[in-house]
This record gives C-alpha cells, sequence and structure tokens, in this order.
C-alpha cells in the first residue's frame, strides 16, 4: 500500500506548485494564460492516468504482465520487420544458390516461384506493404508507371476484399515465410 502514499504524495505535490506559481497580472486574460492553463490541465490529467495505471499494476499483475508482455512483443516485431531492400537482398541469394544447381535437379515449385517473383519485378508489379510488425508482398495488376486506362480507373484497381488473392510473401522478424518455405528443397527433384 506504499504505492497509494507515493500517489497521494505526488498530488499534494502537484497542489502546493499550483499553489506557488501564479501568473503576473499582465498574462490575465491573454493567450499565454489560456496557453498555461491548456498544459497544466494536459499535465495533471496524464498524471492521473500514470497513477491509475500503477495502482491497477498491483491491484491486477497478471493482466498488467499480459498487456507488458503483448506490448514487447509488438515493439520486438516492429524493431525487426523487414523491408523491400531486405526482400530483394533475400531473392538475390536464394536466385545465386539455385543457379548453381544444374536445371534437372531443381525443385519445379522452388524455380516456379522464383521465376514468378522475378516477372513481378521486371514488370514493375512487386509491392510491398509494412504493417508495423509485418510487411505483405503483392503482386499488383499493373506496372506502377502504367498510364493506361484500366491502371488509373478506380474499378480496376485491387480491392480491399479480393487483396488477399495478391499476396504472395508475408515477412515478419526479418524473415520472409514463404520465399523460405519454398526454398528449403530447392536442390532436390522428385520427378
Amino acid at each position: 500500500m506504499s504505492l497509494m502514499r507515493v500517489g497521494g504524495r505526488v498530488t499534494a505535490l502537484r497542489q502546493k506548485l499550483g499553489d506557488k506559481f501564479v501568473l503576473p497580472e499582465r498574462f490575465k486574460d491573454t493567450f499565454v494564460e489560456k496557453w498555461f492553463k491548456y498544459w497544466n490541465g494536459l499535465v495533471r490529467d496524464y498524471s492521473e492516468v500514470a497513477i491509475g495505471v500503477v495502482k491497477e499494476t498491483y491491484t491486477k499483475p497478471k493482466k498488467s504482465l499480459a498487456y507488458g508482455t503483448g506490448i514487447l512483443c509488438m515493439y520486438k516485431a516492429a524493431q525487426h520487420n523487414p523491408d523491400d531492400e531486405a526482400f530483394m537482398t533475400v531473392l538475390r541469394r536464394q536466385t545465386n544458390r539455385m543457379i548453381m544447381v544444374a536445371p534437372e535437379l531443381q525443385n519445379r515449385v522452388s524455380a516456379d516461384y522464383l521465376l514468378m517473383l522475378e516477372r513481378a519485378i521486371n514488370q514493375k508489379k512487386l509491392r510491398f506493404l509494412s504493417l508495423g510488425i509485418c510487411t505483405l508482398v503483392w503482386v499488383d495488376l499493373y506496372a506502377e508507371d502504367d498510364c493506361t486506362y484500366p491502371a488509373i480507373c478506380e474499378f480496376t484497381k485491387v480491392g480491399y476484399l479480393n487483396f488477399h488473392e495478391r499476396v504472395i510473401d508475408v515477412g515478419f522478424c526479418n524473415e520472409f515465410w514463404r520465399l523460405k518455405w519454398k526454398m528449403r528443397d530447392y536442390d532436390v527433384n522428385y520427378l
């Protein structure tokens, strides 16, 4: 219950400082007084929220542990979110590994996936959508510099309901998982 005393001490300190600091008469009914009241109220509100959060962590430790763990996991996922440069680096590395294998020994699934990615890059249809904690790699219908009517018209663009059909890879924790999965047996031809 020492936390309750700390919260009371913070409140008492805030009231003492609020009583001691008074604006001079020349700032009454001016922009400076409104600005001072605004920041004073903002500090008061956020200090109350902080004290409330600390009190709740003591009353519900499991809930606060779950929230803390979730926030930490989201932070780490955002820290290790791969971007388009990482994808291109991994793609070049996997393509170089595939080139070193004779064509008759290459896994057809891996070779077709790399060929599809190369064609999408050459046609400038490959797009990246970073969501903060993961990156979606998707293939658009038209090139980014295409100026024909179907490419510009809003009714022929990829919609939200069928966007999932265009996603070809997901980047999470510094890995592009579908590319990694497709290349796991790239040098074994089962046929």
